[in-house]
């Protein structure tokens, strides 16, 4: 049976000894110390230093050189996590659609990069997110998505996917468009950082359809069940 407030964690950060991270479900706070941005689908990344007290800055990614843990807040966008074992430094990213063709992730990784790290030091989760079975887009994003030069190898479908482990109604399609894979082009950005593909997890949970009830603002406009933000956090261990 589903737990209906699961805490979800990224087996590849697990595996780091010196960091703790929480995939929160929705409605559950972060530590009470956490730094996190005023966030508006930018590509701006901030200093935890900056994002505390949460939200009086503008920002879409944070990143912290001490313990103060780092967050981001999201219904359907990526939650990212990034965790840098050559300095010790982490950040949490946004990356919704809008952001990501802004360039959010290749900016935090390239501030993380400017505090030291290298792309073999760098280990990544993305959490739960809007998935290829459930996130249609008009047919005009496509040609927005493929002429970014963000964006080199874009997955996307003509014909909704089944997702297996489905625990309440798929999305259902209103404009003939395309079904994006959000998770994916997340993905292929930290792999055009030269991330290596192991240390890329990606949590194969979808909002909208497999996650916790009032997951996903994209259901919400469908059913009116509700949403809240689901808060994702990472934190260096003092």
């Amino acid at each position: 049976m589903q737990n209906a407030t699961p805490v979800r964690k990224s087996t590849l950060l697990a595996s780091l000894d010196w960091l703790e991270h929480a995939f929160l479900p929705a409605g559950m706070a972060p530590p009470e110390e956490t730094a996190c941005g005023h966030q508006r689908h930018t590509s701006t990344v901030i200093m935890s230093e900056e994002a505390f007290p949460r939200k009086q800055c503008e920002a879409d990614g944070v990143i912290a050189t001490d313990s103060r843990p780092v967050a981001v807040y999201t219904a359907d966008c990526l939650p990212v996590l990034i965790a840098d074992t050559r300095r010790h430094h982490v950040a949490a990213v946004h990356a919704g659609l809008k952001g990501a063709l802004a360039g959010v992730l290749p900016q935090a990784v390239n501030r993380l990069f400017d505090l030291g790290a290298t792309p073999e030091s760098l280990f990544v989760a993305i959490g739960p997110a809007i998935a290829p079975c459930c996130y249609e887009l008009g047919q005009d994003m496509l040609s927005t998505i493929t002429t970014n030069p963000r964006v080199t190898a874009p997955q996307w479908s003509a014909t909704q996917p089944v997702n297996p482990h489905a625990v309440r109604l798929q999305a259902q399609a209103t404009s003939k468009g395309i079904w994006f894979d959000l998770p994916a082009l997340g993905r292929q950005m930290l792999l055009d950082m030269k991330i290596p593909a192991a240390q890329i997890d990606v949590l194969p949970v979808c909002t909208y359809c497999n996650a916790e009830p009032q997951s996903s603002y994209r259901r919400n406009s469908h059913f009116s069940d509700g949403y809240a933000l689901r808060y994702s956090w990472i934190q260096r261990r003092a």
